[in-house]
């Protein structure tokens, strides 16, 4: 064996030495895989058999030294196995002695324990008894319960859960179902009697909310008036809420009328413990909707003057919905707001729809502003109780317009009226007191052409601040019947325009549109006048209406009559003009122009001086009154028609010939209707002769043919178009001969013929 394999093998038995109690497997597999691998099995064997015996004599040497001891044990051992001998005997002994004790006992014990179990079963049975005759009891005590109207105690008296197994208990359990029916049919009877004690009441519960309203009301008025600010902020806003200091009043319990809802509770309560609270609910929502209908079936007219129906009709919905906010906020799992709400909107809008018809039986404005306060404190009640107010909406403006259209009819007839009795004179005031009053009513402003000291003439008539001062009272009447409605409702204010609007188109400037045919000049211009200051009057009353208006609104108010009078003002103008005219026309008809004279006249046609004295007198007169610039069309187009009607007289085709001393003539009447017409207040109006000047100066010319010359013709004859002056030279031509011509005349005559041949030529091309 190698020098390595000993030194394994010694490795290991030392190992063994100081690890006893382990067995190294994990070292030996190596040393006897080497040993293999080596093929020195032999060696390996004998020395191993060297060490085992080297192992047993150290075993031997160890054991002689200990035998004494080992000796010794051995003998205590022996010892002590006796005494476990005597001991085992004993407790044998003992044993027997307790089995037999112990006989005795167990007998006993069962002798009690038997005992135990009748004393048991006879309590059991004590108890058993008992609680039946308690459950028998509280059975007997129903009837009695129901009779006190104690339903929820009959409800929760039996109990059977604990006697169930009994053949009476099961008798009983069979009953329950028809006391819970009695029971149920005594709670829904007090139901329906509390229903109708209620409906007795509805109306007063409402008439008292609307009177708890309408305080609120006065009192924030009052605090309203000390502090401008809270102006804008309503009744039932959360500011007057927490101001109001006096809004703690129970509608359904004070002196007036007290409501208990006891029996609705208990009814809901009983209900509940039955698990039937669906069929409740869906009862009373039933019984609810036909209360409702009743108290939209009471009829009611407004025909007679008396508001007391329809009062008594609004009290009672208030009423209605005012107990059922109570319930709603009294009441669990019961009424939800969504389900109140639906019926709101089923019942307000028949509601609604009587309020609207019966509005229409009204005739007297008082009597419409009592139906109207009592309709805003209906809604601002409903809506203080939580309620939606929108479908209203419709219905007060409704409300407004028929208030406006009745103002409407009754202004309208004594604006009619007014328009039909005016003299269309100027308006005398004999006294201040009265011309003040006049001022006052139609915003007139005095100016420099009215006569100072009295009696005064004013520039329009009567009708004028007549029309004005109901204008005043018909926005004022309106607006004191929407008090200040028209911050919460911005058709307020629109529907006073447009009503406004309707009164001035229809029947104010319709009235005098239709005055526009008659024949009388003075009326015509009386009726100009008064438009004008019902123009200016649309303005003031603008100022009025913005004034009125709610102070939250901003924007312009726009009046469209006043568009209406400037075209009826514009129409009543050309009246006038038609009426001028015609005039002119007659005094032309009387004209006898000869237009080859044999000798020259020194004064104007006569028919020209009564025209212009006709004129003359109509301008200090039946005109004077008339705004400078109206005059000044007037003046204008008058003048303008004379001058047209002039030139084609002497345009005309049945004039053959002219001479120069008709030329002569009629250049001394245009002269004298061109100073008439700058002695007049613009002398621009003389320009409406210019025309039949450029003619007489060009017949009078010496060299005609400068009307050829373009920059001379624009600056000397722009009115004379090239057809009239070659009409004009053809009858000068024919009137001339030339024989009896001078030298100058011949040239002046071959000028006028060069001229009319260029003009046909041009004409031509």
């Amino acid at each position: 064996m190698s020098d390595h394999a000993q030194q394994q093998l010694h490795s290991l038995v030392l190992s063994a030495e100081l690890n006893s109690e382990n067995e190294n497997i994990e070292q030996l597999g190596p040393i006897i895989k080497s040993i293999y691998d080596t093929e020195r099995q032999e060696a390996f064997l004998e020395q191993l058999a060297t060490f085992v015996r080297k192992k047993e004599g150290e075993i031997e040497r160890m054991c002689n030294s200990n035998y004494q001891e080992f000796v010794h044990s051995v003998d205590q051992l022996l010892k002590v196995r006796q005494g476990t001998v005597n001991l085992k005997n004993k407790i044998i002994d003992l044993n027997y002695d307790l089995q037999k004790s112990g006989k005795k006992v167990a007998a006993k014990k069962k002798e009690l324990i038997q005992t135990r179990k009748i004393q048991k079963n006879i309590d059991e049975a004590v108890g058993t008894l008992q609680l039946c005759l308690n459950v028998l009891d509280m059975a007997n005590r129903v009837n009695y319960l129901v009779e006190e109207r104690k339903y929820y105690s009959a409800l929760r008296t039996v109990h059977l859960r604990k006697v169930i197994q009994y053949e009476f208990a099961k008798h009983m359990h069979e009953s329950i179902p028809v006391m819970q029916n009695s029971v149920k049919d005594a709670v829904t009877k007090e139901m329906k009697e509390w229903l109708f004690r209620v409906r007795e009441v509805t109306r007063q519960v409402g008439k008292l909310a609307m009177e708890q309203m309408r305080l609120r009301q006065e009192r924030w008025k009052v605090k309203v008036s000390k502090n401008p600010d809270l102006r804008s902020v309503p009744v039932s806003s959360p500011i007057e809420i927490v101001m109001n200091e006096e809004n703690e009043f129970n509608i359904i319990n004070n002196k007036e009328v007290q409501i208990d809802f006891k029996p609705l509770y208990q009814c809901l309560h009983i209900y509940e413990e039955l698990g039937k609270l669906n069929e409740f609910k869906s009862n009373y929502e039933e019984d609810r909707k036909a209360q409702a209908n009743l108290v939209l079936s009471e009829s009611y007219t407004l025909r007679e003057n008396n508001d007391k129906g329809f009062e008594a009709f609004l009290q009672d919905v208030v009423g209605f919905f005012v107990i059922e906010h109570v319930i709603v906020h009294s009441t669990q799992n019961f009424r939800s707001r969504a389900e109140v709400d639906h019926l709101w909107d089923t019942v307000i809008a028949k509601v609604v729809k009587i309020v609207a018809e019966s509005l229409d039986d009204c005739r007297d404005p008082e009597l419409f502003k009592q139906i109207k306060f009592n309709l805003f404190t209906f809604i601002q009640t409903l809506e203080d109780y939580g309620y939606n107010i929108n479908s209203f909406i419709d219905l007060v403006r409704t409300v407004f317009q028929k208030y406006s259209d009745m103002l409407k009819h009754k202004f309208s007839v004594d604006f009619h009226q007014t328009i039909i009795d005016d003299d269309y004179m100027p308006m005398q005031v004999s006294f201040r007191e009265e011309y003040e009053a006049v001022v006052d009513a139609c915003w007139f402003k005095e100016n420099h052409r009215i006569s100072q000291g009295f009696p005064k003439t004013l520039p329009f008539s009567q009708a004028y601040p007549s029309c004005c001062l109901d204008i005043k009272n018909f926005v004022n009447q309106y607006y004191q019947f929407a008090e200040d409605d028209s911050k919460r409702y911005s058709y307020v204010d629109d529907i006073v325009q447009r009503t406004l609007d309707h009164l001035l188109i229809d029947h104010v400037d319709g009235a005098l549109r239709g005055k526009l045919q008659s024949t009388n000049m003075s009326q015509i211009v009386q009726i100009i006048i008064n438009l004008e200051y019902f123009e200016g009057a649309c303005g003031e009353l603008e100022k009025l209406l913005k004034a009125k208006r709610s102070s939250h609104r901003g924007g312009n108010i726009k009046l469209y009559a006043i568009d209406e009078f400037r075209e009826t003002r514009k129409k009543a103008e050309k009246r006038i003009f038609e009426l001028v005219n015609s005039k002119i026309d007659d005094f032309l008809e009387l004209a006898d122009y000869d237009w080859a004279p044999a000798s020259c006249q020194k004064h104007p046609s006569p028919f020209l001086q009564d025209m212009v004295g006709f004129l003359g007198a109509l301008i200090s007169s039946t005109l004077y009154n008339l705004p400078v610039s109206i005059k000044t069309f007037i003046y204008f187009d008058a003048l303008s028609h004379l001058a047209t009607s002039i030139r084609d007289l002497i345009l005309n085709p049945g004039v053959k010939r002219i001479n120069s001393n008709a030329i002569m003539n009629f250049d001394l009447d245009v002269t004298f209707l061109e100073n008439f017409a700058r002695g007049l207040e613009d002398p621009n109006i003389a320009d409406a002769f210019l025309e039949l000047r450029q003619i007489v100066t060009l017949l009078r010319a010496d060299n005609v043919e400068e009307y050829l010359d373009p920059s001379l013709r624009n600056r000397k004859y722009s009115h004379l178009r090239p057809t009239d002056v070659v009409n004009l030279f053809e009858k000068w031509l024919k009137d001339q001969t030339v024989i009896s011509m001078d030298q100058d005349e011949r040239a002046k005559r071959r000028a006028m013929e060069g001229v009319v041949r260029s003009l046909r030529f041009s004409t031509k091309e």
